[in-house]
């Protein structure tokens, strides 16, 4: 009875590890896949920044006439 108990309380302790060791893994992916995403991100404001064109300034209608 007692070896019984003691090889269900091992596989009870076996799952756990198990699952443990798969949330680990799960965590490490997870950072992995934010990471790619921050670079991700940064990668397409870099290419916003380098595409957009350059401000221009344009006066006002009002103020064109002192323009030279």
């Amino acid at each position: 009875m007692t070896l019984t108990l003691d090889n269900r309380s091992q596989n009870k302790e076996s799952s756990l590890t198990q699952v443990l060791r798969q949330i680990q893994e799960l965590n490490c992916k997870i950072q992995e896949l934010e990471q790619y995403y921050q670079d991700y991100v940064r990668s397409q404001q870099n290419l916003i920044t380098v595409r957009s064109p350059k401000s221009v300034f344009l006066p006002s209608r009002k103020y064109r006439r002192f323009v030279f």
